[in-house]
């Protein structure tokens, strides 16, 4: 309960400006304070932080000294010994090591207090789908304070708190797309069943060594193993039994440090203040339950970027993103589309998002981009020159390929070499026939682009843009205007670009002819019917698919 008690004071006593140095082992053996504006937070030699460490452990140091020889000690020793209940001189100068500064967190307690009512219901529901205890509806406060963005230094996230590889064996999608650890009820339904998993395990380890068991002595383990893993504690209940106090004083491992040893304990701080907050906040009447905004959820049946979303279904982009917390920045950036089969979370409405998505699904699919052009390296090139080559940053060559500190490549292999063409592009083989009518152009725009299919080449040394715009019967101009090139770009040998297909297709719109559409396609009217087994009193509808030939007029 000392420990516990220390922990409350952080919570609710003391700022995040507010370092507390205090005593490893026995953390209810406070030292001193100090104001700073990132708490003990980057900390560096030399700083407030750094001073009074050294301060403090020199006092420390000085006291054991005058224990040994006996010498009275001044007032300000008397008070610093008497936190120590009479140890004994060797006991003081081990202390002197164990000086350790924590950040106060009340103020962050009580940003917390505000997210936990938006939150709660979802909890608890999810605890109780998988028969656990609602205490275990105070973690977050420990693990993120209920920010669900959070992010550790060693790649823990969202409300819960959640490493990747725990995620996904926990069924959340974590990828270079999709992070649902970021998503506040995937992550929470994703660690009920953690702890799930852990009562199950620990409850059979502890039966099989012969320990009752009951919720009131497992809780504190499972809690920890949220922390130190289920296999740790394991372990822990083959050598200590269920008995939470002696394991705190017995149980050694090389991990089981000063984090783990305060987990629980924090815990039951946060909660004890939650439980009572009205007596640690004078303000608490001004928190109100949050409610979360209602909302529809689609189902992707074709991969769709963010922009367009919100463009076609008339939602503000940022209003897209706080709605999916669990898309990562690539597909906000428009650099990646939303895959397939992803729900989305749109705001409510009546009638429904069906009709919308079908005009949606109605246009040109749409195609990512990659950022990078493959070159095959050959002998005497280093990672650096192949970059300088391609005017390409080569620490960014050397990540893409993840590539060693020497950024060793060999003859013969295929490496990537970062460019500036990823991005999402409209594929337009799949036009819609709502879309207007081509109309006819020789002033080298791209009228008739989005009727025509197309396909990746790899520029070939000696190939310029318009030597390969004609190689494949396009336009100089089309050719720029469809790889997003001016007159003036330049293309590198590998460089992937679009080009036209052999053949194209159109699909016949209100009003056209097939010799018509021959025309605005520069091929010759004959040639069109003879692809198409037509002949020239042959109907044709709209929403027809007509192959158009590669033959120029």
């Amino acid at each position: 309960m000392p420990r516990v008690g220390f922990w409350v004071e952080v919570f609710s006593r003391w700022d995040t400006n507010t370092a507390i140095f205090h005593d490893k082992n026995t953390p209810q053996r406070v030292y001193s304070t100090v104001k700073r504006e990132q708490g003990c937070r980057r900390s560096k030699k030399g700083d407030a932080i750094d001073r009074e460490r050294k301060r403090l452990k020199k006092n420390l140091s000085n006291l054991a000294a005058k224990l040994r020889s006996g010498k009275a000690l001044n007032s300000d020793q008397v008070r610093l010994y008497a936190s120590f209940d009479g140890a004994s001189a060797n006991e003081v100068q081990n202390a002197s090591e164990r000086i350790r500064c924590q950040s106060g967190n009340r103020n962050r307690m009580r940003e917390a207090l505000e997210q936990f009512q938006l939150y709660r219901p979802t909890i608890l529901d999810a605890l109780e789908k998988e028969n656990l205890t609602p205490e275990l509806q105070y973690l977050p406060f420990v693990e993120s304070a209920f920010n669900p963005n959070a992010l550790s230094h060693v790649g823990a996230a969202g409300l819960w708190q959640i490493m990747p590889s725990t995620g996904r064996r926990l069924g959340l999608l974590v990828d270079a797309r999709i992070d649902e650890r970021y998503d506040p009820r995937s992550a929470t339904y994703a660690a009920a069943k953690y702890f799930r998993d852990s009562v199950d395990d620990l409850s059979e380890t502890a039966f099989e060594n012969g320990h009752s068991i009951t919720a009131e002595n497992l809780n504190p383990f499972v809690i920890t193993s949220y922390n130190y893993g289920v296999r740790g504690m394991q372990r822990a209940v083959k050598q200590v039994g269920l008995d939470y106090e002696r394991l705190l004083k017995e149980y050694k491992s090389p991990n089981f440090q000063t984090a783990v040893k305060n987990f629980y304990a924090s815990f039951l701080a946060a909660r004890h203040v939650a439980k009572n907050a009205s007596q640690f906040f004078n303000d608490i009447d001004t928190i109100r339950p949050l409610s979360a905004s209602a909302s529809s959820t689609i189902r992707l049946s074709r991969a769709t970027s963010a922009k367009r979303l919100a463009k076609e279904l008339n939602i503000d982009l940022s209003e897209l993103k706080k709605r999916n917390p669990a898309f990562k920045r690539v597909i906000w950036n428009h650099k990646a589309l939303i895959p397939k089969g992803i729900e989305v979370s749109l705001p409510y409405q009546d009638q429904g998002w069906s009709a919308a998505m079908r005009g949606v699904y109605a246009l040109p699919r749409e195609i990512e981009k990659p950022g990078f052009t493959w070159h095959r390296v050959k002998r005497g090139e280093s990672a650096c020159n192949i970059a300088e080559r391609y005017r390409a940053s080569c620490r960014e060559l050397i990540r893409l390929n993840n590539l060693n500190k020497r950024a060793t490549i060999y003859a013969g292999k295929r490496i990537k070499v970062p460019s500036k063409t990823g991005g999402i592009s409209v594929a337009a083989s799949s036009q819609s026939s709502s879309q207007p009518a081509v109309s006819q152009n020789r002033g080298g725009n791209l009228s008739n682009q989005d009727s025509r299919s197309f396909q990746d080449y790899r520029v070939r040394r000696g190939d310029s843009s318009c030597l390969i715009a004609n190689r494949f019967g396009m336009r100089c101009s089309e050719f720029l205007a469809l790889n997003g090139l001016k007159r003036g770009s330049v293309i590198q040998v590998g460089q992937a670009v679009r080009v036209s297909a052999s053949n194209s297709w159109h699909t016949v719109r209100r009003g056209q002819t097939a010799c018509g559409i021959a025309e605005s396609y520069r091929v010759r009217c004959s040639a069109l019917l003879d692809a198409n087994q037509l002949r020239r009193n042959s109907k044709i509808y709209v929403g027809q698919r007509l192959r158009i030939p590669k033959v120029a007029i």
